[in-house]
């Protein structure tokens, strides 16, 4: 996938722009960072790729740690991983009871 890349500021005021047209909390979505998005979205957290779910690639891999961590610290669901090169798609996701988590 090709991404516009976007400083912190702005993927963290489109994300939270998307989770507020959803009824819930910070804890009802997920928060992570990937490499490649369809493995860890669609693969491991069985997201269906017509649900409710948003991503963006950060400018540079701290931006998009940054942004997890700031969500993290928000409450929303997460596993934080260590900073890896190369990993800058930020993710979020409404949870169900499809998802895992």
């Amino acid at each position: 996938m090709d991404y516009h890349i976007m400083d912190y500021k702005t993927v963290i005021k489109r994300i939270e722009t998307y989770m507020s047209k959803f009824e819930g909390d910070y804890s009802d979505w997920y928060v992570g960072i990937a490499k490649d998005l369809d493995e860890e979205l669609f693969k491991s957290h069985r997201v269906e790729e017509n649900g409710v779910w948003i991503s963006f690639g950060a400018d540079t891999d701290e931006i998009a740690k940054k942004v997890e961590s700031y969500l993290l610290d928000k409450k929303t669901d997460g596993n934080p991983v260590k900073l890896e090169e190369d990993v800058r798609i930020v993710y979020v996701y409404k949870k169900n009871s499809q998802t895992n988590p």
